[in-house]
C-alpha cells in the first residue's frame, strides 16, 4: 500500500538529477569559454569539442592550441581543470591544470614539453569587469623540461622552469618572479660553418650551459612595470643582468598592442602595414621611461675573447686594449659629446685591463615620455644622453 507514495519521490529525484546535470553542463561550458577568451588575450587560439564536469573538475575534450606564428595547431587531447571554484565576484579559479607532456613539430623543428602545470589560474567573468584587462594571472606555473631539436639533433634544453605571481588583495600590485634552474644551448648546431663556428670552437663555447632568474613588480592602474632583477648566468663565461623601469604599460596598452600585432602578422598591403606601424609608434608614446641598466659580470669570457682577437690580428691583448680605448672617443665623440665618450673609454679600458664587471645605465632625474626620447634621438643624440643620464661604469 506504501508503494504509490514512492512515485512522487522518484520523480522529484529524477527532476533534480536532470536539472543538476543541465546546470553543471552550462558551468563547464562557461569555464571552457572563459579559458578560451583568456588565452585569446595572450595571442593563443584554443579549440575544444566538449566540456564536461564531474564534482569540481572540468574536462575539455579534443583540445588544440595555436599561436599566431605557428603553421598548425598542437593537439592536446583531453585536459582537466581541477577543483574549479567560483568566487563572490563571479570569477572562476582553477586549482590546478596540468599536462603530462606534448610535442609540436613545425618543419624540421620539434619542441617538446614535460609536465607543464598551472596552479591557481584566474578566469575573470568578463574583460570589462577584470581590473587586469584580461592579463593572465595564476599563483604558480612550472615546466619540468623543454627540448628543442632539429634533424641534426638537440638545439636547446631548459629544465625546472617556474613562475610565481602574487596579487595584492586590492588588485593594485602584482609581484612576480621566475627561474630556469638550468639550460643548455648547442651553439655548434646553430652556427655550423664560417668564421663564427671556428671562433666558438677555439673559445670552447660550442655548448653553453647556465641558469636564469627574474623578479619584478607591475601596477596595472598606471602601468608601472619594474624588472628589478633579471640574470642569465653562463657557466665559465659570465652573468648578464638587466633591469628596467617604465610606466604606462597598462592593461589597455597591452590590449591595443596585441591587436595591432595581430593585424601586422596578417598578409596585407604596404599601405596598411605602414598605417599599423604608425599606430604602434603612436601607442609606444604612451609609455614613460624611468630607467634601465645592463651589467655584465665576467667569468673568464673577456680574457678569452681578448686573447682570441689579438691572435687573429697578430697583436697582443695589451695592444688591443689600447687600440679600443683610442677608438671609442673618436667613434662616439661626435654623437654623445667628448666628455661622455672619454668617460666610456675610461670605463671600458678599466674593465678590459682587469675584467670584473661593466654596467651601462640610464637613470633620468624625472620620467621621460618615449615621444620625447624619440624626438631627442633624432634631433641631438648628445642631448638624449644627458636627458636620460647615461653612464658607463666598470668594476663597481
Amino acid at each position: 500500500m506504501e508503494r504509490p507514495r514512492l512515485r512522487p519521490l522518484l520523480l522529484a529525484g529524477l527532476l533534480v538529477t536532470a536539472t543538476s546535470s543541465h546546470v553543471f553542463a552550462v558551468e563547464a561550458q562557461a569555464v571552457g569559454e572563459r579559458l578560451k577568451t583568456l588565452l585569446a588575450n595572450q595571442g593563443i587560439d584554443l579549440t575544444y569539442q566538449d566540456a564536461q564536469i564531474a564534482g569540481g573538475d572540468v574536462t575539455l575534450t579534443g583540445t588544440a592550441i595555436k599561436a599566431p606564428e605557428a603553421g598548425k595547431s598542437v593537439n592536446l587531447g583531453d585536459i582537466t581543470l581541477e577543483e574549479v571554484t567560483e568566487e563572490p565576484d563571479g570569477t572562476y579559479r582553477v586549482g590546478k591544470f596540468a599536462l603530462d607532456a606534448f610535442e609540436h613539430q613545425e618543419g624540421d623543428l620539434k619542441i617538446s614539453m614535460v609536465e607543464p602545470t598551472i596552479e591557481g589560474l584566474v578566469l575573470p567573468q568578463d574583460e570589462a569587469s577584470d581590473p587586469f584587462g584580461g592579463f593572465m594571472r595564476y599563483d604558480h606555473a612550472s615546466i619540468s623540461r623543454i627540448d628543442v631539436e632539429n634533424e641534426t639533433g638537440p638545439l636547446a634544453t631548459i629544465e625546472n622552469i617556474t613562475a610565481d605571481l602574487e596579487v595584492a588583495d586590492d588588485n593594485s600590485v602584482v609581484d612576480f618572479d621566475g627561474t630556469a634552474e638550468s639550460f643548455s644551448l648547442n651553439l655548434h648546431s646553430l652556427v655550423k660553418s664560417g668564421s663564427s663556428a671556428g671562433a666558438l670552437e677555439d673559445l670552447g663555447y660550442q655548448q653553453i650551459t647556465g641558469s636564469a632568474f627574474m623578479e619584478g613588480r607591475w601596477q596595472p592602474s598606471d602601468g608601472r612595470l619594474t624588472l628589478s632583477r633579471y640574470e642569465a648566468v653562463i657557466d665559465d663565461a659570465g652573468t648578464l643582468s638587466l633591469l628596467f623601469d617604465l610606466g604606462g604599460y597598462t592593461p589597455q596598452f597591452i590590449k591595443a598592442a596585441t591587436e595591432i600585432a595581430k593585424q601586422m602578422e596578417q598578409n596585407q598591403g604596404d599601405q596598411q602595414q605602414a598605417a599599423q606601424g604608425m599606430a604602434m609608434l603612436g601607442l609606444l608614446q604612451q609609455l614613460t621611461f624611468h630607467g634601465t641598466a645592463i651589467r655584465f659580470t665576467d667569468d673568464s669570457l673577456t680574457g678569452k675573447l681578448l686573447d682570441y682577437q689579438a691572435e687573429q690580428m697578430g697583436s697582443s691583448p695589451d695592444a688591443l686594449i689600447a687600440q679600443v680605448k683610442a677608438m671609442i672617443p673618436a667613434q662616439l665623440g661626435p654623437y654623445v659629446g667628448a666628455d661622455t665618450a672619454d668617460s666610456i673609454a675610461q670605463a671600458v679600458g678599466t674593465f678590459l685591463e682587469n675584467p670584473g664587471n661593466i654596467e651601462i645605465s640610464a637613470r633620468p632625474e624625472n620620467p621621460v615620455p618615449f615621444a620625447m626620447l624619440a624626438a631627442a634621438a633624432m634631433a641631438s643624440p648628445e642631448m638624449l644622453v644627458k636627458q636620460i643620464g647615461l653612464t658607463v661604469r666598470a668594476n663597481q
